[in-house]
């Protein structure tokens, strides 16, 4: 990170969490409400009721029971100023399971420690001699399974978080813990599907100051419907997730996914909105897009932000063999 503005607010940053779990009402695991994958942003969060890759082992887990033989995809999202966000994620079926396993990671990057330099009497501040830095990061690795009983899927998976800022030999702020999540959805066939899921259930995470850091618990209800027929060449789906997380009000997020796919290539957009969301820096609008080859699809999203005047870009490559 360059100069004192991102130094500060990379400090405000790895702060949140800390200062999150204690206020009334709210909760640590920052990186557990970010859109994991590239088509989940592009779609606004609203993943519930979407069936069938990998985005489903951070999202309702009970939707990876659509896989039919495998899913693996990749996604990497340059963050704010020198921070950056991947996910990886891969699934498979067997027998009437469906297993997956993903890994998330918002790493701060670093920023180098100044000391109080005893030539001016410690009133300004001089690089550590021996070019210490401070850095941080947000971890989660994700274990999940889907039960199939006909139209009806059930499933659950383990998550287990780290957050972490440190210098050399000091460790400011580190915190860790396991996260739960149930979900079920109902896919009538190709046409539609509904789901429910409770994420981040679980005692509070284990810091090192000894702060209560409660998981963000949530409780998502959500539709997906195609408005064509999906194996044909105009694609149209509509999706929308109610969502309801714990110490804040309820709010809809509505989605769009549109284009044409022909011969096994084509081209698809997407759009999403939350309404009546509690205020944040990420703007209620994301957008996105993909291109589809046979079994490969590329993966684009977009979402500004409100405070730093700015926006994240992130990529994604999925093979759904």
């Amino acid at each position: 990170m360059r100069g004192a503005a991102a130094a500060a607010a990379l400090a405000a940053a790895l702060a949140a969490p800390a200062a999150r779990a204690q206020s009334t009402g709210t909760t640590a695991g920052a990186l557990l409400a970010i859109p994991a994958t590239a088509r989940s942003l592009g779609l606004g969060g609203a993943y519930t009721a979407v069936v069938g890759d990998e985005g489903n082992i951070f999202a309702n887990p009970a939707g990876l029971a659509a896989i039919r033989h495998a899913a693996l995809g990749i996604s990497y999202e340059r963050y704010l100023l020198d921070s950056y966000l991947v996910s990886a994620g891969a699934a498979f079926r067997s027998g009437r399971l469906d297993l997956g396993l993903g890994v998330e990671m918002l790493d701060f990057g670093s920023d180098t420690v100044y000391r109080p330099d005893p030539l001016f009497g410690g009133t300004r501040g001089i690089a550590d001699p021996g070019g210490a830095t401070v850095g941080a990061y947000n971890a989660a690795a994700v274990g999940a399974a889907a039960l199939r009983l006909g139209m009806f899927s059930l499933g659950g998976s383990v998550k287990y978080l780290k957050e972490h800022m440190s210098i050399p030999d000091t460790t400011l702020y580190d915190a860790s813990g396991l996260g739960f999540t149930v979900g079920g959805a109902f896919a009538f066939f190709d046409i539609a599907a509904f789901g429910v899921v409770v994420e981040n259930l679980g005692a509070d995470l284990t810091t090192s100051t000894g702060t209560p850091a409660p998981l963000p618990r949530t409780v998502r209800a959500g539709f997906s419907i195609n408005i064509v027929d999906p194996q044909g060449t105009p694609r149209l789906m509509v999706v929308g997730d109610w969502v309801s997380p714990r110490g804040a009000k309820s709010y809809w997020i509505f989605g769009l996914e549109g284009g044409v796919v022909s011969g096994g290539i084509g081209l698809l957009g997407r759009a999403g909105i939350a309404t009546g969301q509690a205020p944040s820096d990420r703007k209620s609008l994301s957008l996105g897009g993909g291109l589809v080859y046979h079994n490969l699809r590329l993966d684009y999203a977009y979402q500004g932000f409100t405070t730093l005047g700015t926006a994240t870009q992130r990529f994604g490559l999925v093979w759904l063999p």
